[in-house]
């Protein structure tokens, strides 16, 4: 009996091992990047223009002494700064913006003081990993220094390059000054990481 036995249990094991493989569903992977809530007008007009973006074009060329005066006067700086952030800063707050709202002369804050669900790496934007939507920030950094350049993409951003408009700077293929220029200008950008004064990162905004 113990033999018989013994032999229905192989026989049975026997049958079990030959059952085919059940395919079980393998776990979602988590997500490369999602976009934070962002809240962009998007159906002002046909060509869906972003307030931010449009006062910075009203203003497209050499600014008037008291134009560059009064946004550094915004951030409570004296005449003679550097203005390119002061005047980012300036159009964000008349456009309504929610985030990021900061009062700052240093483009540089725009990096330090935004909340990190905002902020993008270059590096993630240069490898095609991340989009950024038109109306974005993109900052720059001279050496390693707390100072830089910054500037609204005008454009969807992926990749290498792309168009921003900034203040204080140089018209575009002027060979000027990125960073002190003196004008407000719309133009070709491109991320370069090893340049001395490069993109490190872009930041959302949010209306």
């Amino acid at each position: 009996m113990q033999y018989i036995f013994s032999l229905l249990l192989l026989f049975l094991s026997m049958q079990c091992s030959n059952q085919p493989e059940i395919d079980l569903p393998l776990p979602p992977e988590p997500p490369v990047d999602t976009i934070p809530d962002i809240k962009v007008p998007t159906d002002t007009i046909e060509d869906k223009t972003i307030p931010h973006i449009e006062i910075a074009r009203s203003h497209i060329g050499v600014p008037s002494r008291d134009s560059i005066n009064s946004w550094l006067a915004f951030v409570n700086l004296p005449p003679g700064n550097p203005w390119c952030a002061a005047a980012q800063a300036t159009w964000l707050y008349q456009a309504g913006t929610k985030e990021p709202l900061i009062k700052t002369g240093l483009a540089r804050n725009f990096v330090y003081k935004t909340p990190d669900r905002l902020r993008v790496s270059a590096g993630r934007v240069l490898a095609g990993v991340v989009t950024m939507p038109k109306g974005s920030l993109a900052i720059y950094q001279r050496g390693e220094t707390i100072f830089g350049h910054i500037g609204a993409i005008t454009e969807d951003w992926t990749g290498q390059r792309g168009v921003y408009i900034s203040g204080n700077t140089s018209p575009p293929d002027s060979g000027g000054s990125e960073f002190s220029g003196g004008g407000v200008w719309e133009k070709p950008a491109a991320i370069h990481p090893a340049a001395h004064l490069r993109i490190t990162d872009f930041v959302y905004v949010n209306y």
